[in-house]
């Protein structure tokens, strides 16, 4: 399943961490066999949070080649389980990457990618559970075709309820009759605008499509230092401390709504 992670507010933040934090827990956790990739052309935030901008994360474990390769073995009829592998990076026997190397001008690659991203897309929902994407902007060159593909389209909001109405509108408007699950990012559980009175006062938010990740500095410490991948090991083995403990517990809850969702989520095109 093809799982498009957006910008659901215009600005809103931790999009790309919510990306890599689900892929994380999806194959470490779950051992769900998963993508992550992201479709913004020149930025490369989520490897970098995740190992560091693309260094090899461990000795014999080779980087990938990337989207561009990806997408030429697509387009060759080569992209077999063997293909993939040289296109991917592996950050663990469930969890691959697949690295944010477009090529330039941007118009070409957007025009290439347009055509060629629901048969890649395609292509890997063949070998993996989940193919997580980093989205960014709903408008972005290539949110639509990424979003089209997708089974469930998760938008990040936060807490500041100014764009709610507009960000439902669309919803109803774009995105009728698809699975939509909103992810309160940065969350403050002491503010009056918490996940219960929220869903008391919009309809549009209940138990089945929405949760929420709290901000943990630790966590956005470890992205800045491109070590996220790190310090998910190190919780999992036992050696973090009780806020870190907290948030992830908050990551299963989110993690295991967000599958439910997906499980009626169909493929519209591609």
């Amino acid at each position: 399943m093809v799982v498009a992670l957006t910008d659901g507010i215009s600005g809103q933040l931790g999009t790309t961490l919510h990306t890599a934090l689900f892929a994380l827990w999806l194959a470490y956790e779950e051992k769900k066999e998963c993508l992550v990739m992201s479709v913004q052309p020149g930025r490369r935030d989520l490897e970098t949070y995740l190992i560091g901008g693309g260094r090899k994360y461990r000795s014999g474990a080779a980087e990938g080649t990337g989207i561009e390769a990806f997408r030429k073995l697509v387009k060759a009829g080569f992209a077999d389980r063997e293909g993939i592998k040289e296109c991917v990076t592996e950050l663990g026997s469930h969890l691959s990457l697949m690295a944010e190397q477009f090529y330039d001008p941007v118009q070409r690659t957007l025009r290439d990618y347009s055509e060629d991203m629901p048969k890649m897309l395609g292509e890997l929902e063949k070998h993996y559970d989940y193919i997580l994407c980093d989205v960014g902007d709903e408008r972005g060159g290539l949110a639509p075709q990424v979003i089209g593909c997708a089974g469930l389209l998760v938008r990040n909001i936060g807490q500041n309820t100014k764009g709610f109405l507009r960000c439902f509108k669309e919803s109803n408007a774009h995105y009728a009759g698809r699975e939509v699950f909103y992810l309160l990012g940065c969350y403050d559980a002491e503010s009056k605008y918490n996940m219960h009175n929220l869903r008391h006062c919009y309809r549009e938010l209940n138990l089945m499509n929405s949760a929420c990740l709290p901000y943990c500095t630790e966590i956005r410490d470890a992205c800045l230092d491109g070590r996220l991948l790190y310090l998910f090991e190190k919780w999992q083995k036992g050696r973090a401390g009780a806020g870190l403990s907290d948030f992830f517990t908050s990551l299963k809850k989110a993690a295991g709504r967000m599958q439910e969702a997906g499980k009626k989520g169909v493929r519209v095109q591609g």
